[in-house]
């Protein structure tokens, strides 16, 4: 009977540690949600996990508008999403990566967004309270819940009846202590024990990852229901829209939350003695095995109800991280967007979202514009910071600048490109594939927002200058809004019938070169190049020489 008493008092000690340690969990919960909020967050993602990022992506139907790979990597979006990513759950991590990807056409799904943005933003009783479901909920390090959540019909499930064979010895291990042949009772115990270990070790690395998602599910469901029973006084109709559907959805799925202890650790960060206790618990009797055959079927039968209320969980995380972000930058604005295209964009004060205290630049484009200037003047940038706040407006409904106003374009780019060792092309065999594919753009339906830095640089001159001013004059034709930047001053009159021409410039105060990064009205007159030479001691034989060389070159128009 003492035997029985021990156990007992374990079990009830562990009970009590169970509660203290939620208790505690909840508190630092709350804690975290509060101070997160409108912080910049420093979180980086192994190659691993960015590469699960993209299952959710690449399940939605292509779009016309979508961001390419190439305007993907020119503006270096990773980096931005890494700026970007405030989200709470692996849910809002993935819909917030593929939001950035596709950018909408129209304000149906943008108003949407809005409405639970500026609510975060602006109520922080709903931003705690949903911040603190969806933090329970947690992240996935190593694997994608979409990805392997649609995966989970393919996975061979067992017969739970060796399961509950395995436990039988148990039973008879307790009964021989109980009639006081402790020796006999504790060997069957302990063999037992490490039968049933061997074994779930085995299974567990079959179905490892598939068994974290069900854990997983398990979860979000509860957080669903928590979210939906806490949120319910909130005065928003979107949100009130969003958490009727998802819960209607939750209803059908809500088995998976039935004992999710059993599954997973009630906190996805894991720790503390009584989870400690729990995962041996799993390990010797297979309760989490037993109960993922159970539910499996559940599956195959609501993949539907799943995927809607992935989008719908991510939304709302997604929107609340958005909130976090505008909080953070304090510099922002909602934009104004057209519905008839009137191939315009214009702003005020816009900003680079990976720089921390930009120089803001104004522009009143209403047809191509083309920028010139030196070495290191900021033209590059630029043409990211308008290419990435207009992704921003037709995904998060955020621009980093005092006022913004375009049409719904679909935005492509042509910049950081560089010879493919792999296909074993040339740059300039790349980059003409690159601006063909933009041209191509330019003939469709949907308005085009281009970005081209440096045409046709991978040949000479002369080529250069004679094919880029036919291929922008195309493009302008075609009624592309194009941004383009250049060196080749000649440019600016050969295209200034339809494009206008913009300029940055700098200052050399005793061979010190100062840039002000501002963007200025009219063709560059000033030239860098040469006095960068100097700066960094190059000998002034190569300097004097070259300066001469330009300025004959510049008065006879021959090279000497």
């Amino acid at each position: 009977m003492k035997y029985f008493i021990i156990v007992l008092i374990v079990l009830a000690a562990f009970a009590v540690l169970g509660i203290i340690d939620r208790i505690r969990k909840e508190r630092a919960l709350l804690a975290e949600v509060k101070k997160n909020f409108g912080v910049a967050t420093a979180e980086e993602i192994n190659p691993e996990r960015y590469k699960s990022l993209k299952a959710y992506l690449s399940s939605l139907p292509a779009r016309e508008s979508d961001i390419d790979s190439i305007t993907w990597n020119d503006l270096d979006m990773d980096r931005i999403f890494l700026r970007l990513n405030h989200t709470c759950s692996a849910i809002g991590e993935e819909v917030l990566f593929a939001w950035l990807h596709k950018p909408e056409m129209n304000s149906t799904e943008l108003l949407k967004r809005e409405h639970l943005t500026d609510l975060f933003e602006h109520d922080e009783n709903a931003r705690i309270k949903a911040g603190r479901a969806l933090l329970r909920m947690g992240k996935m390090r190593r694997i994608s819940v979409y990805d392997y959540m649609m995966r989970l019909h393919s996975v061979k499930v067992e017969n739970n009846l060796k399961h509950y064979i395995g436990l039988v010895p148990y039973g008879v291990g307790f009964v021989l202590l109980g009639i006081g042949q402790a020796g006999a009772g504790m060997g069957v115990i302990l063999l037992t024990a490490l039968f049933n270990l061997a074994t779930y070790l085995t299974r567990k690395g079959q179905i490892g990852p598939y068994l974290d998602v069900v854990s997983y599910i398990a979860r979000w469901i509860g957080a669903v229901d928590r979210m939906a029973s806490e949120l319910s006084g909130i005065e928003n109709e979107t949100l009130l829209e969003e958490m009727e559907a998802l819960k209607k959805d939750a209803e059908v799925l809500r088995p998976f939350a039935r004992g999710a202890v059993i599954l997973s650790p009630s906190d996805p960060s894991g720790g503390g003695l009584a989870e400690l206790f729990m995962e041996y618990f799993r390990m010797l009797t297979h309760v989490d095995l037993i109960r993922f055959n159970n539910i499996y079927d559940l599956f195959s039968k609501h993949q539907e109800e799943l995927n809607r209320l992935f989008a719908g969980t991510g939304l709302l995380d997604a929107s609340r991280a958005v909130a976090s972000y505008r909080t953070s930058i304090g510099r922002y604005c909602v934009p104004v967007l057209h519905d008839t295209p009137m191939y315009t964009l214009k702003t005020e004060g816009i900003g680079h979202a990976l720089i921390e205290q930009p120089v803001a630049n104004s522009i009143a484009a209403d047809r191509p514009v083309l920028l010139t200037g030196s070495n290191a003047s900021g033209k590059s940038t630029f043409l990211k910071t308008i290419a990435i706040n207009a992704i921003f407006a037709q995904t998060i409904h955020t621009v980093l600048a005092a006022k913004y106003e375009a049409d719904y374009f679909r935005i492509l780019s042509s910049m950081a490109l560089r010879d493919d060792i792999v296909t074993k092309e040339s740059y300039y065999i790349v980059e003409i594939r690159s601006l063909k594919r933009i041209m191509d753009a330019a003939e469709g339906e949907c308005p085009v927002l281009c970005f081209v830095d440096e045409v046709l640089r991978g040949t000479n001159t002369a080529e250069r200058i004679a094919a880029s001013s036919r291929i922008l004059r195309y493009l302008a034709e075609q009624k592309a809004l194009v941004f383009a930047a250049t060196h080749d001053l000649e440019l600016t009159s050969l295209l200034a019938d339809v494009y206008d021409n913009y300029h940055f410039s700098e200052q050399v105060k005793e061979d010190i070169v100062v840039f002000d990064y501002r963007l200025k009205p009219g063709k560059a007159t000033s030239r860098n190049a040469l006095k960068l030479l100097r700066m960094m001691d190059y000998p002034e034989k190569i300097t004097d020489e070259a300066n001469k060389a330009v300025e004959e070159f510049m008065n006879t128009g021959e090279w000497k």
